[in-house]
């Protein structure tokens, strides 16, 4: 048999006669030995799956197996997790023998029957390759910049650049001389004011943005740039909820210098409901993308809902409650060291209230058929004792509220865990911690307006990434599905909030160090997207599966996928260049 062949067909499995093609992130096992006259079956399931049972894989009766991989004597294994292997003989119980291994992409082993041992045939390919070659050439981009910046800080360069400018300028009259120094004039004034915007977040959210569109776009179809089955945390779980602790950020900035431009409350309260109503309006209009129209089944929560809720309900509070002007450093009394906190106590207890009702529907409402408090995946998850409780409590309140044709009904648990139950991670339930995310993003705003030395914001945001990384761990059990209240996107759950937001603080805290303190890096290009990063989510949903951003991929690769995503997403940094440079932003 050709390489070809052995690299790319192998049995399906179970029952089935026919040899398939060996698909991207999978490899084939032969198995081989045992005794003539026994029969055997082979068990597998992918570590990923927590409390799964296993599920067979391979079974026919034992004796000469035929040379090769043939239908019979070969079965698929997923390649992205670990995958447990148990042989059983003729029906017992017991498995005859165990291992666990973490198959390669591609490969060719050989299962003995006899041990459980795994030979390599044909060796796996590396599916982290291309990954390798994308950091080696975004590095040296990033090295081109860099250099063109320390080259461009000098001070001969800069004096060669005059000598220029004023070998090629002609001065026709005292007039037009007039209008250039007005026009130089302006742009100073302009410079001025983009220097007041802090200029690490807006590189902050356009990074969010960023990464954001490459995974929506695929993520070159690595499980670690897609959202997690269930419990755990990968880099697609990170960015959603920095965006939404950045709007913290961003928001009580915003609220505070309305204040001190002596803009009434109540007008202000108006301004937040009318963008929070945009914003769910908008959300609903990208739902019915793709030709999703059908009233009777469009869903109604989503991204942009999500953001629009989470900003009224906290935006709100902060415009009636946030004082017009912090006291100087001289009038702070004894609380002045954390005048971030003392001045916010109502915002303080009404985000307990919030996170407190969370957990109380979480662990104490009733969900017919599903246990008190489930937090499970459903499907096959405890041996397939809750399939129809994908969700738990989070799924019955968006069923109960919405319908059950009206929520996402493919979630991401359904690739591991299977079954048919529907859930959507943008739903009613999780909006309430996604409140408590937005307010920990005011605390770091609060920061930026009460503390003027960067030492001392650096310190509070540092302090508060350490408290609520450590609370977090705490409440999963610093592990990924043993604690209380596991890390999980599809939940929104509390440690999950927490996680992201000790994230977000530390983050944020070397984003200003290397952007604004130390001016080690520009926040380019990522500020860029930052400045614009609604109308990149928008435009990227409205035009994701067309040209030129994706096309139809030539191969079954990881390479070709990741050069297509990365291309995609570039483009709209791109667009987000132009439209700096055009002086376009669009804003709600």
């Amino acid at each position: 048999m050709s390489e070809l062949s052995r690299s790319f067909l192998c049995g399906p499995g179970v029952d089935s006669k026919n040899m398939g093609r060996v698909h991207l992130d999978r490899a084939c096992v032969v198995v081989n030995g045992g005794n003539k006259s026994d029969t055997y079956s082979v068990l597998s399931q992918v570590s990923e799956c927590y409390t799964c049972p296993l599920v067979t894989s391979w079974k026919t009766p034992g004796g000469n197996n035929p040379d090769g991989v043939t239908a019979e004597n070969s079965f698929q294994v997923n390649t992205r997790y670990w995958t447990t292997l148990e042989v059983h003989r003729n029906n017992e119980t017991f498995p005859l023998c165990k291992t666990d291994y973490h198959f390669g992409q591609y490969g060719l082993y050989n299962l003995s029957l006899d041990n459980c041992s795994i030979k390599i045939e044909d060796k796996p390919s590396n599916a982290n390759i291309p990954l390798f070659w994308a950091f080696v050439i975004l590095c040296f981009l990033a090295g081109l910049r860099l250099t063109y910046q320390a080259i461009y800080k000098t001070s001969a360069f800069r004096k060669f650049l005059v000598w220029l400018s004023l070998r090629t300028e002609i001065q026709n009259d005292l007039t037009s001389t007039f209008s250039d120094t007005t026009a130089l004039l302006d742009g100073s004034e302009e410079q001025n004011k983009r220097s007041r915007r802090l200029r690490s977040l807006d590189a902050f959210r356009g990074m969010s943005i960023s990464v954001m569109i490459f995974v929506n776009y695929g993520g070159g179809n690595y499980y670690f740039f897609n959202h997690s089955p269930w419990n755990g945390l990968t880099v697609a779980d990170l960015v959603f909820p920095w965006f939404i602790w950045i709007m913290g950020v961003s928001l009580v900035i915003s609220i505070q210098s309305q204040l001190r431009n002596s803009i009434p409350r109540i007008r202000i309260v108006k301004k937040v409901i009318i963008r929070s109503m945009m914003l769910v309006l908008l959300g609903l209009i990208l739902n019915s993308e793709g030709g999703k129209n059908d009233l009777r089944q469009l869903r109604i929560p989503g991204v942009l809902q999500r953001f629009g809720l989470s900003y009224m309900m906290v935006a709100i509070p902060e415009a009636l409650l946030m004082p017009r002007e912090f006291p100087a450093t001289e009038n702070r009394g004894s609380f002045g060291w954390m005048l971030e906190v003392s001045t916010a106590g109502w915002q303080w207890f009404l985000t307990l209230i919030v996170g407190g009702l969370h957990a109380a529907v979480t662990f104490l409402l009733p969900v017919p058929g599903c246990p008190t408090g489930y937090l499970g995946p459903g499907g096959i998850a405890e041996n397939a004792t809750n399939t129809n409780c994908t969700g738990g409590a989070a799924m019955w309140v968006d069923v109960t509220f919405f319908g059950r044709d009206h929520i996402y009904q493919t979630p991401t648990s359904r690739q591991v865990y299977g079954g048919t139950t529907p859930h959507d991670p943008e739903g009613l339930l999780g909006t309430l911690n996604s409140v408590v995310l937005v307010w920990l993003g005011v605390a770091a705003g609060r920061v930026l307006l009460v503390h003027s030395s960067w030492q001392g914001r650096i310190k509070r945001w540092l302090s508060f990434a350490l408290l609520t990384g450590l609370i977090a761990a705490c409440l999963c059990g610093f592990s990924k599905n043993e604690g209380v209240i596991p890390v999980n996107k599809n939940l929104w759950s509390l440690s999950f909030i927490l996680t992201t937001g000790s994230f977000a603080f530390f983050l944020l805290s070397l984003m200003y160090l290397l952007i604004d303190v130390f001016k080690f890096w520009s926040g380019s290009p990522f500020h860029f997207a930052g400045m614009n990063s609604i109308l990149l989510y928008i435009g990227h949903e409205m035009v994701s599966g067309m040209l030129p951003w994706s096309w139809k991929l030539f191969s079954e690769s990881h390479a070709e996928q990741l050069a297509m995503n990365l291309w995609g997403a570039g483009l709209w940094v791109f667009t987000s260049y132009l439209l700096y440079k055009k002086k376009f932003f669009f804003a709600l």
